[in-house]
């Protein structure tokens, strides 16, 4: 019960800061026409495994096709808690400063995953458009080294 009461404090701290800081984003933190959308796991048609090491990702270069729901099955394999977050670059850096400002705030969205030390967990994302779609770990001290792009190739 307090885990889940410390998350839903996590998640109104995280909202309350991107709403105060004018982020443009829609209900969820996330602008779906940039990066896509939260995916069916009914519809996933790749599994992609990426693991999180203290310092970068594994892959941290990864390809897919517009229209792709993709299974990323993420590993913490460091020994420090890790997130990956999809997003624009511009939203990543705002969601660094934001958990740079609250040490404590763990963040958990339709569009990441937070892990503890040799914890897995599935994000299953839908690339509805083509371009570049940006992926990383916002936590203080982790965001320069620990970022990584998907290549959404056009249909």
């Amino acid at each position: 019960m307090k885990k889940r009461i410390t998350v839903f404090f996590a998640f109104m701290m995280f909202w309350v800061v991107s709403v105060s800081a004018g982020l443009n984003h829609n209900q969820h933190g996330i602008n779906p026409s940039i990066i896509g959308k939260p995916g069916d796991p009914v519809n996933v048609t790749r599994t992609i495994e990426i693991k999180t090491m203290d310092n970068h990702f594994l892959p941290s270069r990864i390809n897919v096709k517009q229209g792709e729901t993709i299974k990323f099955i993420v590993k913490n394999e460091g020994m420090r808690r890790h997130e990956m977050v999809i997003d624009s670059l511009e939203n990543l850096k705002k969601h660094a400063q934001m958990m740079r400002s609250n040490p404590g705030l763990i963040s958990e969205g339709p569009n990441s995953v937070d892990m503890l030390p040799r914890e897995q967990k599935e994000l299953v994302w839908h690339f509805t458009e083509s371009g570049i779609v940006n992926f990383a770990c916002g936590y203080p001290g982790h965001f320069k080294g620990m970022r990584g792009k998907i290549y959404v190739e056009m249909k």
